[in-house]
C-alpha cells in the first residue's frame, strides 16, 4: 500500500515538473515549487528553513516566482501556495 502510495506521488512530481517551463525557472525556484507541491501552502519563513534559504535571498525567489505566476499569496499574505496554472 504505502508502495502504491509512493508511486503516484513520484508520478504526481514528475508531471509537475514537465508542467514547469525550466528555461524561465532558477534551481532554487525550483526546490520553492516542489516545496509547495508536496505540503499545498506554507508559511514563508517555512520556506525559508525547510530549504535552508536566506531571508534576502528567499524573499527575491517568492517575489520572483510570484511575478512569473507560478505562486500565489493563500489568503494570508505570509502563506504561499501553487497558483492555478498547475
Amino acid at each position: 500500500m504505502l508502495k502504491t502510495y509512493l508511486n503516484k506521488v513520484n508520478i504526481n512530481i514528475i508531471r509537475f515538473i514537465k508542467n514547469i517551463d525550466k528555461t524561465e525557472v532558477t534551481q532554487e525556484e525550483l526546490q520553492v515549487l516542489l516545496l509547495l507541491e508536496e505540503k499545498g501552502t506554507c508559511f514563508y519563513g517555512n520556506i525559508l528553513k525547510e530549504l535552508k534559504i536566506g531571508q534576502t535571498k528567499g524573499a527575491k525567489i517568492v517575489s520572483t516566482l510570484t511575478h512569473k505566476g507560478y505562486i500565489k499569496n493563500a489568503g494570508r499574505s505570509a502563506y504561499f501556495e501553487l497558483a492555478n496554472n498547475f
